[in-house]
Formats: structure tokens, C-alpha cells, sequence
């Protein structure tokens, strides 16, 4: 910022100027000129001064300097010298100073300012906004935060309130010399007073406090009475008569500072409504009367009450005079005559309201109870009541005068009777021929009485029968409903009956004195003297004189044929001037006669044709008129007749019309007919509710006009009472509590109660509501959709915002959106769970409970459970250990309590949300106090108490028993094995103690004892050697498995680094189909498939299979090639270890071989006797040094085989029949080539000794038994199938090819033969229970043998019906 300094010194006329300007931080010039505009003089810069800016002051640090020479100058007169000042500051802050010039005795003071570079922030303090409606409409307003200051300088605006105001933006950087705006919105939807602070951080500035003030004000509609200053509750019509009207007016008020659009509209089936109900009378009557007044209420209320006007835009605090119409009709229940029974009382309810948005006219009923403390809307009561005119006459309706004379009168007095008890009637006759009334008008007061005088004075003669028509007036409202008129609005028929009889009168002949009367006879004498009274027209001639033809003496012209008869006496009435157009001749002779044309005053024939032409235009007029008025009327019959039912057609031949019965005919006369709604009819909800039930429900919408008539409906200007027909809500669309970062939709519901398509736009300009897509809807007439609103939130807060819609371009309301954004979060049911013991599980899963997390937002939450582990542990878990609840949804997790000795009673687990909120859950076990009790191998606790928890303390224990399980439960009444094993290393005897601890019970001691006894087991052969051993043969050698000890041995092979070598044990066959887990039986034609239950390849492992006495066999599938062999006391096993090579090598091991699971190379340790057992093995020990099992050894040599085999297996499928085989066939004849790839020559034999039965009886037959090859040479044997039997349908046998070679004879290979007939094998499986006692065995084969042979049975009778 540049300051300017321009001091005047008034000695020696010197001028001094001071230019200082802002400084840098890297320094800069300030230019002094000194002007001497008169004389010289000489300035002098005091020595000090310079001292003091060329930084020599004491105590200071100097950041002026001045650039100029200090000694004493000389200035001529006009000219100036310039001193230059260096500023370059050395810390953040302004400095001042100064410099003294001396011109002669004269001391010049020039002050030095140095200011830093900073910002200097300004904002507006207040922001009103004034009045506001409580419309939930956003309302902006802006302000400006300025920058005075040299460089950027920055700003925060911080507002913690809870009014929905927000503040864009409320931070940012403002550049030197400019300025930011800010925006504040505010949207309210409740009434008050606005006042709200926001922390504003400017920087360079203190923080400060910016006020946000409002008066926020409801949309209010009053009521008033028409004088204004009355607010106006209840409308009370009072009583009129059926067929009359009654107007009150009142005053509509906007009372708010903004426009509003308003409707009327009536309330049906209202809380204190009254349609058509007569409250004066009696309850039994009303009984009486329920059908009838069913049939009332279902009357259209805006028939006999109008509102004008009933819609309408109301400016800013402005008022509108409303006219209330009362008109009510009468709604016979089919009495004949009328009588006070028929008073209607009517208790109504109007509602002025404005229009917005608002929910479905179908939830109008359930939104009643909170619609007194709305303001946008008022409601005003209407009471009235309709009352019949009850009037009885005296003698009666049907009077009967007296005969008279023609001249004289006949006169009856009739006494007319008013019976309301409330309304006067005011009555008028209607004149007619021969009567008189006195008086003719009149007015009859409440329950009192006219009388009245009727006259009979006949003018001719005759009979007289006349009607006479009686007009009870009253107050009619006019078309436009704003005014009414005395008008009659009921009428009463009389009867009068009477005879006029004529009289006798005598006419005198009188002479005529000379003059013709103007009618007279054939002589002219004895004419009445009354015509003469008859002189309204003069006579003038009436007949047509070319009809006549009388006295015609030769007429010569031709006659026109309206030529008129002129009488002979109509000279009066020929000197006017008549009409050019008609010509008058004489009775006799026919000759024209004169017509007289007054020039003065007759027209000319311009003025005859304009004459004409408005004749001709107002008869046009008229006719056009009348034309329209039967158009009209024609297009109201036919609205009446236009419906569903009637379409027209009329009845053809030998169709008839179904006969309707008295009744039908009753109701359809008394049924009302539906008439089209009028423009200025009043809206009622009955028929919005129905109206928007009957729309059609749209799912697919577009977004632009398509058609013609869219696009004219659309662009369509809508009055307010369309626009309330239009239905656009709710009002508020509430998402609740949602998740950051997540779309949550709601629908928007749109009904077009209009016959028109209607265009509606949504305007939303907020980001979190970016998207909801499209924002532009047709509706079409009738029909209703719904939109989906898109909310999204990428920031955590609370969100109020509104956005506008439009209905055909005209502005219609808002909707206010609301929603809480908080991140993803799940709630616990309870945070301390206490676990307690169920009935009907296991001991061990018996404890649960059950923890419930709740997800009440929107988006699924994806959780983990975290132990907390203490020092003493854990003893819980939960499942699902994580996993995901989806929004607005609960998920059930299970807490089981795992029972021990050393359980923990309570456990921890915290709840990890991912990206969400941490839960901590507290488990408490509920333990009971157990009670046990005798303890001999087994633990048994009383029925009482629900579990018993027990561990085993293993101190006093030996090292080599384990007792377990260590520790456990013990079910309500059960017991608990414990397994003691002993895995002794040392031969002794030994006893020992196990104490057994009971939890928050009394201890149990076990005691254990035995002997320890060195397996003696051997092998016969100390060495397997296998010579010479061909690539696919197979070679066995057995040997024997003695076990000479007193105890159990087990015995282990394990071949697993040598597996071409298998080893088998006798009676291998059976042992191996029992691991299969399959026994197969060949019963005749069935082939059974028999499981053996319990059995799986898993348990295998453990289960202890005797197959034969003295032994068991264990196999492990996971483990193929270990073997492993129990031996009981003094027994044997004879085994074979069969070596099956498949390529030339040389093998030469000791055979691995484990004996009680101690490798037969371990040295075994025996106890001296000379030590206590109470040592526990302290003492030391004296090792043996022989194996536990002597070794063996196994050598084996693998040769080349001399002899090479096209295949080894040789499968025949062949048809079931009876027909003989034909050995041609392929599938009976099979071919087998061998070949010599040795060096010599080798002999084959084909050894079918051990082959079996099939190859014996000649199922199986081959064309060559032996032979000898040499080398090289290939030969073809021959195999053929042929079956004779037909009882078994799978065939199979083995046959070994033994070789002969001067070195050795070994097997070579076998050959697998099987057959299959082509015939359907029904497969039965009968589960088998594997017991080792001989007695179930027994039964168990028994009870499989039966099902066999009914399996076979069975068989049987499915081939025969095979065929």
C-alpha cells in the first residue's frame, strides 16, 4: 500500500516531496526531491542522521539507508536534487523512522515508513435473510470476503449448528486486490426466529463470528368474515327451502410474504359430518329411514354447495372475497305427499389449502390426525339445512264454483296454511281466463294462515275445467352462483271447475238513416248496436279478389293471384299509403283501383333493400341461434346416453327388451345421474380417492413429448386446480441413517389424475443428488409411476437440502430430502453375555448363547470377531467367526463355551467393522457347584447338578503312562472313559498314582500298577534272496513271523523306499476285501455288492480287524506300502514278500522292521535291581546289546525278460442267448502273440494248473500249451470263449506262462481272463456289521445269506420277464 506525503515549508519557498512506497523483503528505493523554485540554497543532511541510517545508531539494527552524499549542497533556483533510501527489513514487522534536512537555520522532518507484505482480510459480519416461508425451500444468499492486502491470504468458515444451513465454500484463498463469494443456503421447514453464529478464521485477522439471522414464518391461510376482522370458523346457512339459496361471503388471507396458489376442496366421510340427516327426528324414525338415507349420502355435496371462486394465486398478504352458495335439493324416498319427516340437515366441511407437494389422496384418511397443525391449509365448517314447502288449503286444492250468468261472478274464500315452524312463504297467482284472485301476492308468516278470494267471471259461455298454477317464491342463485333473485322455485296446482250459461237478449230493428254501417246485413237494416263499440282498426279488405267470382262481368286482364277485394265502403282505409307490392280490385267488376303514394313519406328503394337486408340478417341471427341451441342440446342428451352399457344398437329381429320389475324400475328412477364435472365445481376427496385408485400404473415413462397431443397437453397452461390434482410426494423423503460412500434410492410417487398428459421436471442441482436420472417425466391422463430419488454422500454429516419440481413449467412445490450420513456400523443386542447350559446338547457344545448384530443402515457391513486372550486363555468362540450383514438386516451369532478344568469363566471378543465403528462383547459363563462322587475306572456324577469338570494330575505320574483325556466334562448322569496308556522303555514292575481333580469339588485318586515284559519276536529266514528276477514277473518267497514273549507284539514293516516289493500274509484275500470296505459274493446269476458298515477308509487306521486267531493286520491308505501286523503270546504268521520288478537293477537291504513302534536297531534298557523304583529312573541304566528282533536281510538281481507278451488282460463281452457261439467272432476268439527278444533259445509252457475251474470245463480254451522260441521268433495263441451254462454272467480266471531258459525257470507273467455276458446285473447292497465275536458273525452271515438268496429270487423272475 503506497502512502504519499506532500508537507509545505513556507521559508525560502522550498517545496519538499516525500515519496514513500511499500518495501520488499529483498529492499527497495524511496526517492526525495528537493525543488528551490526562487533562489539557491543549500540543504544539509544532518551527520547524525546519516549516522543513523547508514546503521551506526547504538541499540538498534538499522534497515533504512541512505544512498546519497551528506555533505552540503547547492541548489540553484528551479532546480531539484534527489536522495535515494534503501529499506530492507530484517524481521516480520513494519518500521518507521525518519530524516532531517537542514536548509540554512531550517529543520526538514521527512518520516520513512516500511511496511511488510501481508494480507488484509475483510468479510461481512451479518447475513439477513429476511422473511422466509417454512416450505422447506433452500433460500441462498451470498456474501463477499475481500482482499485489501498485498498477497494471498486465506479463510475458514466453521459452522457446528444444528439448522440445515451450509456454507460453499466454507474455506479457500483469497487473491490480493480480489475477492471470493461465499454462498450460504439455508432451508427451514419449521416457524421461528433464525439466529446462528459461524466461526470465521481470516488470516493476518483475529477470528471472529459471522450472524446468520431469519425470520422464518408458516405459509398461513386465514379465513375472515366479509367485514375482515373476525376469523371466520363455521359458515351457519341456517334453513331454506328445497329449491332456494343462500350466499354468505367470507375474506381468504395470505398471510405470508410469498404468493400462494390455492383450491378448495370438500372433506367426505368427515368426523362430525352430516349429509341429509334430519336431526329433529325421533330414533325410531331414523331406523325407519336407514335405507333412504344410505341413498343421501351418496349424493354429490357439490350439487347444492358452491364455492366461487374455488381456486385461484394469492399475492403477498393479500385477501379474496370467497361467495358460499346453499342450495339444497330434495331427495324423495318415495313417499307421495311431503311432510316435515323431510328436513335435510347438512354439516360440511371445506378446506382451503396450497398447493404443493403432498402425499397419495388415498392416505389422506391416515394423515388426518396431524392436519390441524398445518397452516398451509384452514378449514371451515358449513351447516344448513333444507326444508319442504308444507302448505294445506281450505276447502281443498279442487274448488268448484257456482254456475253464473255471463257478466256475473261466483266467489269461493280458501284459507291457505303455512306448517313451517320457521321460514315464512311468499306466494304469487298465476293469471287466468274467467277467475279472479284477491290478492294475487302475498307472503304467509311461520305456522299462520292466508286468506285468499277466488272469483269465477265467465266472458262466453261453456264449461271451464282450469288449472291454476300457484308460484311460491324465493331466492334462486343466478348462473354465475354470485347473486341470487327472487325467482319461483315451487309451484302448487288448483283445480276450478264451472259452467257459464247464456242469457236471452232482444234486438230492436232500427232505420238506417242513410249511411252504411260499417258491417251490415244484405239491406243494411237490423245490425247490432254492440259492434259499434269495436272500433280498433278501420276495415279494410280481406278476401282475394281472384277466388270471387261474383258479378265477374268479361274481365279482359289477367288476374294476379293476390290481388286483394277492396269493399266498397273502405275508403278510410285506402287513403293512406299503402303497400306498392299489393293491388286491390273491386268486388264486381275487378277493376284496380287507385293507391295513394305520399312522396313525403314513403321509402325509397334504397331504403326498402336495407330495410330488407336487416330483416334477412336478424332472421339469419336468430335461426343460426336456434341451430347452436339444438346442437347444444343434442350434445347434452347425448353425453347422458353415452356410457359402457348403452352403445347404440338398436333392437333387430325377434330381439325383446328384458322386463323390469316394479323395483328395478323404483331404483333406477330414484338412482342419480352422474353428471360431467363442471368447470367451477367444487374438488371433493371422495372423488380424488377414487379418481387416483382408477389410475393405471406405468412402469416405462418418457422423458420428452412424443406425440402431437403430448406435446400440446404439456405446454398446456394448468390452473391450481389441475395442479392439486397432480399429485407429487411425499413432501419429505427421509433416508435416515445411511453410509458414506453408498447409493441409497427412494421412490417419488406421481399420479396424473388429469385427462391430459402432464410433463414433469424435477430441478436438482445438488451433487449428492447427481445421480438420480432422468429429471424430466410425461405422464400420461389417468395414470400413476413411481421415480427413484439417487442420494449418495461422500463426506460424514447430517444433509437437508430441498429440490424443486415444475408441472408443465409452472413451479408446483418441493421436496425436502433429509438423511444422517454415518459410516458403516453394527450394534450388539447386549454388550455382557452370560452363557448358560442347554438342554439337549452334548456336555461339550451345551454351553451357548446367542449374540444378534444389527445392521440399521443401508449398506452392508462386513465384521470379524477379534479374541481377547488373556494370560489364564480363552475358553469361547464365536461362528461365524466374520462374515457380512447385509442393510437393514440382523445376523445371529453363536457363543459356545468350551467346559474345562481350566476354563475361563469370562472371555472377551472385539467386533471389527471394516471401515466402521469397534464393538467389545463380554462373555460370563453361569457354571453350577458339582457334586461327584466313587470313582472306580470309570467317573460317574449325580443326576442333580448339569455337568461335572474334572482334570488329571499327572506329578506323581511315571513318564511313560499318559492319562487322558487330561482333563474334561461329565454329561447329568453319564460317565467318562479315561484312557491309560503306558509306553514303558525299561522292564520292571511298577506302581503308581494319578490324582483327579474335581472342580469346586473334593480330589479322586487313581492308582495304577503292572509289569514290563521285552517283545521276543523273530524271523526264520535271516536272508530273502532273490536271484534272478524277469522285468514283469513276479517272484515270493515266505517266510515265518514267530512272536515268542508273553505279551502282544506289534510288528511293523515299512517299505515305502522299496516299492517293488509288496508283502502278503496268509489268508490276505479276506483280509483285504474287509479293508475294502466291500464284500463280494457270486451267488448263482446275482452279483451282490455288500458294504461293510462303519467301516471307512479313515477308521481303517485304528480298527482292529481279526481275521484270524493270533493275529491282526493294520493298513493305513495313506501309507500303501507299510504293512503292519499284530502277534499275540506264543503265536505265528506265516508271510510272502513278493518282488515285482520293473526295470533292470540290484537290490541289497536290511528289511525295515519296527516292533512296538521302536526301530528293531534300538537297544533296550532294563532297570537295576539294586535301586528303588521310588527313583523314577535316577539310578543308572544297564543297556542290552542285542536288537529287539534279529536282522534280515534281502539281495535280489532283476533280469531282461527273455520272452515279450502283446497283453496280459483279455476281456470277452458276448450276448445272453441260447444259440451256439460262433468262433469266428472277435469278441469269442482273442489272439496272444509272444515273442522271443533273448539271446538263446527259450521253452514256454502255459501253466493252467492253479487257473480254476473256467479254464478246467473249457470255458476258456487256448490253441497252444508250450512251446520254444528262438530268438526273435514270434508265435500266436489262440484264446476262444465258449459258454455253455447260463447261470453265471461273469466269468473269470488267471493263467501263469512259466519259462524255461538254461539259466532259470521263473513265472513270467499272468494272464487275466473275464467274460461278461450282455445281460443286466441288478447290484444289491446289504450293509454288514463287522463284530469279533464268533456268535454275531454267525448271525450277521446268516441274516446276509437270507437277503442274498431273495436278492437271487428276485433276480430270477426279472430275467424271465426279460425274456
Amino acid at each position: 500500500m503506497a502512502a504519499s506525503f506532500r508537507p509545505t515549508i513556507p521559508v525560502s519557498q522550498l517545496y519538499f516531496i516525500a515519496i514513500i512506497q511499500r518495501i520488499n523483503s529483498c529492499g527497495e528505493e524511496a526517492a526525495i526531491s528537493i525543488n528551490c523554485p526562487s533562489m539557491a540554497c543549500y540543504p544539509q543532511l544532518v551527520a547524525e542522521a546519516a549516522r543513523y541510517l547508514k546503521g551506526e545508531t547504538v541499540g538498534s539494527i538499522c534497515q533504512f539507508k541512505l544512498n546519497m552524499n551528506t555533505d552540503k549542497i547547492a541548489i540553484a533556483s528551479g532546480l531539484h536534487v534527489t536522495a535515494a533510501v534503501t529499506y530492507q527489513p530484517v524481521k516480520a514487522e513494519d518500521s518507521f523512522d525518519k530524516i532531517y534536512v537542514l536548509v540554512g537555520k531550517n529543520q526538514i522532518e521527512i518520516p520513512l515508513i516500511g511496511l511488510i507484505p501481508s494480507c488484509h482480510l475483510e468479510i461481512e459480519s451479518n447475513i439477513n435473510f429476511g422473511t422466509l416461508i417454512a416450505n422447506s425451500k433452500e433460500i441462498c444468499k451470498s456474501i463477499n470476503v475481500i482482499n485489501h492486502g498485498t498477497i494471498s491470504g486465506s479463510f475458514d468458515i466453521d459452522y457446528q449448528g444444528k439448522l440445515p444451513i451450509t456454507i460453499k465454500p466454507n474455506s479457500g484463498i483469497v487473491e490480493p486486490k480480489s475477492s471470493t463469494n461465499i454462498k450460504v443456503y439455508i432451508c427451514i421447514e419449521e416457524p421461528g426466529i433464525v439466529t446462528e453464529f459461524a466461526k470465521v478464521s481470516l488470516q493476518g485477522s483475529k477470528e471472529t463470528v459471522l450472524t446468520i439471522e431469519a425470520s422464518v414464518v408458516p405459509q398461513i391461510i386465514e379465513l375472515f368474515d366479509i367485514s375482515g376482522e373476525k376469523s371466520l370458523k363455521c359458515i351457519q346457512f341456517g334453513a331454506v327451502f328445497f329449491g332456494t339459496s343462500k350466499i354468505e361471503h367470507a375474506l381468504l388471507y395470505n398471510n405470508s410474504p410469498e404468493h400462494m396458489s390455492w383450491v378448495a376442496v370438500m372433506e367426505h366421510e368427515t368426523i362430525g359430518e352430516e349429509l341429509g340427516t334430519n336431526l329433529e327426528q325421533r330414533i325410531d324414525g331414523t331406523l325407519h329411514d336407514l335405507l333412504y338415507i344410505s341413498k343421501i349420502r351418496s349424493i354429490d355435496v357439490t350439487t347444492f354447495i358452491a364455492c366461487i371462486p374455488n381456486e385461484g394465486i394469492l399475492l403477498p398478504y393479500e385477501k379474496a372475497v370467497i361467495t358460499f352458495c346453499f342450495s339444497p335439493e330434495l331427495y324423495d324416498n318415495g313417499k307421495k305427499y311431503a311432510d316435515l319427516s323431510h328436513r335435510q340437515d347438512y354439516a360440511l366441511f371445506l378446506r382451503f389449502e396450497a398447493i404443493q407437494s403432498k402425499s397419495s389422496f388415498l392416505k389422506a384418511k391416515e394423515e388426518k390426525a396431524t392436519e390441524s397443525k398445518c397452516q398451509h391449509k384452514v378449514e371451515l365448517a358449513i351447516t344448513g339445512s333444507g326444508l319442504p314447502v308444507l302448505l294445506s288449503f281450505d276447502p281443498g286444492k279442487v274448488l268448484k264454483f257456482k254456475p253464473c250468468f255471463m257478466g256475473h261472478r261466483s266467489e269461493i274464500l280458501c284459507s291457505i296454511q303455512n306448517h313451517s315452524k320457521i321460514l315464512p312463504v311468499e306466494f304469487s297467482f298465476h293469471k287466468v281466463a274467467h277467475f279472479k284472485i284477491t290478492p294475487e301476492r302475498g307472503k304467509i308468516p311461520e305456522e299462520s294462515n292466508q286468506n285468499v278470494l277466488f272469483s269465477f267471471v265467465p266472458h262466453q259461455l261453456g264449461i271451464f275445467k282450469v288449472k291454476q298454477l300457484m308460484d311460491i317464491l324465493g331466492f334462486v342463485a343466478e348462473d354465475d352462483l354470485l347473486s341470487v333473485k327472487m325467482k319461483p322455485f315451487y309451484q302448487v296446482e288448483l283445480n276450478f271447475t264451472s259452467i257459464c250459461k247464456p242469457a236471452t237478449k232482444r234486438i230492436e230493428m232500427k232505420i238506417n238513416p242513410g249511411l252504411t254501417p260499417v258491417i251490415t246485413n244484405v239491406t243494411g237494416q237490423y245490425v247490432g248496436d254492440e259492434t259499434g263499440e269495436y272500433k280498433n282498426f278501420a276495415p279494410v279488405a280481406m278476401l282475394k279478389s281472384h277466388l270471387t267470382s261474383i258479378h265477374d262481368h268479361g274481365v279482359s286482364e289477367h288476374l294476379k293471384k293476390d290481388a286483394l277485394i277492396a269493399f266498397p265502403n273502405d275508403r278510410c282505409a285506402s287513403l293512406r299509403s299503402g303497400d306498392p307490392r299489393e293491388e286491390f280490385r273491386t268486388i264486381f267488376t275487378k277493376v284496380p283501383r287507385y293507391n295513394y303514394v305520399d312522396p313525403a313519406y314513403a321509402y325509397t328503394e334504397e331504403e326498402e333493400i336495407q330495410i330488407q337486408e336487416n330483416k334477412d340478417y336478424y332472421y339469419n341471427f336468430t335461426l343460426k341461434m336456434a341451430k347452436q341451441r339444438m346442437h347444444k342440446k343434442s350434445e347434452r342428451a347425448f353425453k347422458l346416453s353415452d356410457n359402457k352399457i348403452d352403445i347404440g344398437i338398436k333392437p333387430g329381429g325377434k330381439l325383446k327388451s328384458p322386463r323390469l320389475s316394479i323395483t328395478q324400475l323404483f331404483e333406477e328412477m330414484n338412482q342419480p345421474v352422474k353428471l360431467p364435472l363442471k368447470e367451477n365445481s367444487l374438488l371433493t376427496t371422495q372423488n380424488l380417492a377414487a379418481k387416483e385408485a382408477e389410475s393405471n400404473t406405468v412402469s416405462v415413462v418418457c422423458h420428452t413429448p412424443s406425440t402431437p397431443q403430448a406435446r400440446e397437453d404439456c405446454n398446456s397452461v394448468l390452473s391450481p386446480k389441475q395442479l392439486h390434482q397432480v399429485v407429487v410426494g411425499p413432501s419429505v423423503l427421509d433416508f435416515g441413517e445411511i453410509c458414506v460412500n453408498h447409493i441409497c434410492t427412494k421412490q417419488v410417487h406421481i399420479v396424473n389424475n388429469l385427462l391430459l398428459h402432464i410433463l414433469v421436471c424435477l430441478e436438482i442441482d445438488h451433487k449428492e443428488l447427481k445421480n438420480t436420472y432422468p429429471l424430466s417425466f410425461v405422464i400420461p391422463p389417468a395414470s400413476n409411476t413411481n421415480i427413484l430419488i439417487a442420494f449418495e454422500m461422500t463426506t460424514l454429516g447430517t444433509f437437508c437440502k430441498s429440490f424443486s419440481f415444475t408441472v408443465n413449467n409452472i413451479p408446483s412445490g418441493n421436496i425436502l430430502v433429509k438423511a444422517v450420513v454415518m459410516p458403516v456400523a453394527l450394534e450388539l443386542s447386549t454388550k455382557e453375555l452370560v452363557v448358560k447350559p442347554t438342554q439337549g446338547f452334548l456336555i461339550k457344545t451345551a454351553y451357548r448363547g446367542t449374540i444378534r448384530l444389527y445392521n440399521r443402515r443401508n449398506c452392508e457391513a462386513k465384521f470379524k470377531w477379534l479374541p481377547l486372550i488373556q494370560n489364564n486363555g480363552i475358553a469361547f468362540s464365536i461362528r461365524p467367526a466374520k462374515g457380512t450383514v447385509k442393510g437393514y438386516s440382523a445376523l445371529d451369532c453363536e457363543v459356545t463355551w468350551q467346559p474345562s478344568y481350566s476354563s475361563p469363566d469370562r472371555g472377551q471378543f472385539d467386533l471389527q467393522v471394516h471401515n466402521g465403528n469397534t464393538v467389545r462383547l463380554d462373555c460370563i459363563v453361569k457354571v453350577i457347584i458339582y457334586l461327584a462322587y466313587g470313582f472306580c475306572f470309570y467317573i460317574f456324577v449325580s443326576v442333580l447338578p448339569p455337568s461335572l469338570n474334572f482334570k488329571i494330575c499327572d506329578q506323581d505320574l511315571l513318564p511313560f503312562i499318559k492319562v487322558t483325556p487330561s482333563h474334561g466334562i461329565i454329561p447329568v448322569g453319564g460317565l467318562t472313559s479315561l484312557n491309560i496308556a503306558c509306553t514303558p522303555y525299561f522292564s520292571e514292575r511298577f506302581d503308581t498314582k494319578a490324582k483327579v481333580i474335581i472342580r469346586q469339588g473334593k480330589e479322586l485318586e487313581l492308582r495304577i500298577g503292572g509289569s514290563i515284559d521285552i517283545a521276543d519276536v523273530i524271523i526264520n529266514l535271516s536272508l530273502l534272496n532273490f536271484h534272478g528276477v524277469y522285468v514283469g514277473s513276479t517272484k515270493v518267497i515266505t517266510f515265518l513271523l514267530n512272536n515268542k514273549s508273553i505279551t502282544r507284539a506289534r510288528v511293523e514293516f515299512d517299505l515305502s523306499n522299496y516299492q517293488e516289493f509288496t508283502l502278503d500274509f496268509k489268508n490276505q484275500e479276506a483280509l483285504a476285501t474287509a479293508l475294502t470296505g466291500e464284500v463280494v459274493l457270486h451267488l448263482s446269476r446275482v452279483l451282490l455288492h455288500v458294504p461293510i458298515q462303519g467301516c471307512s477308509l479313515a477308521t481303517l487306521v485304528t480298527t482292529d480287524l481279526t481275521l484270524q486267531r493270533g493275529f491282526s493286520f493294520f493298513k493305513d491308505p495313506m501309507f500303501p506300502h507299510s504293512y503292519a501286523v499284530e502277534l499275540e503270546e506264543n503265536s505265528s504268521l506265516e508271510c510272502g514278500l513278493a518282488f515285482s520288478p520293473k526295470e533292470v537293477a540290484a537290490y541289497d537291504f536290511s528289511l525295515p522292521i519296527t516292533v512296538n513302534f521302536t526301530e528293531a536297531t534300538t537297544l533296550s534298557y532294563i532297570c537295576s535291581a539294586s535301586h528303588s523304583f521310588e527313583t523314577q529312573l535316577s539310578a543308572s541304566l544297564i543297556p542290552l546289546t542285542a536288537p529287539l528282533i534279529p536282522p534280515c536281510n534281502v539281495k535280489a538281481i532283476v533280469l531282461q525278460p527273455p520272452l515279450q507278451l502283446s497283453k496280459t488282460e483279455f476281456s470277452f463281452d458276448v450276448p445272453l442267448n441260447t444259440e451256439p457261439l460262433d468262433f469266428s467272432d472277435e469278441n469269442q476268439n482273442q489272439v496272444l502273440n509272444l515273442t522271443s527278444v533273448s539271446k538263446q533259445e527259450v521253452s514256454w509252457i502255459l501253466d493252467i494248473g492253479h487257473s480254476g475251474k473256467r479254464v478246467k470245463d473249457g470255458t476258456f480254451s487256448f490253441s497252444e500249451l508250450c512251446g520254444s522260441l528262438v530268438p526273435g521268433e514270434t508265435t500266436s495263441i489262440f484264446i476262444n470263449f465258449c459258454s455253455t451254462l447260463t447261470s453265471d454272467l461273469e466269468y473269470q480266471t488267471t493263467s501263469s506262462i512259466l519259462l524255461q531258459v538254461p539259466i532259470a525257470s521263473n513265472v513270467l507273467s499272468q494272464l487275466f481272463l473275464q467274460s461278461a455276458d450282455s445281460d443286466p446285473v441288478l447290484e444289491v447292497k446289504v450293509p454288514v456289521v463287522l463284530t469279533e465275536t464268533p456268535e454275531e458273525s454267525s448271525s450277521a452271515l446268516a441274516t446276509f445269506m437270507k437277503l442274498a438268496w431273495e436278492c437271487l429270487h428276485y433276480k430270477l423272475a426279472k430275467s424271465q420277464s426279460w425274456g
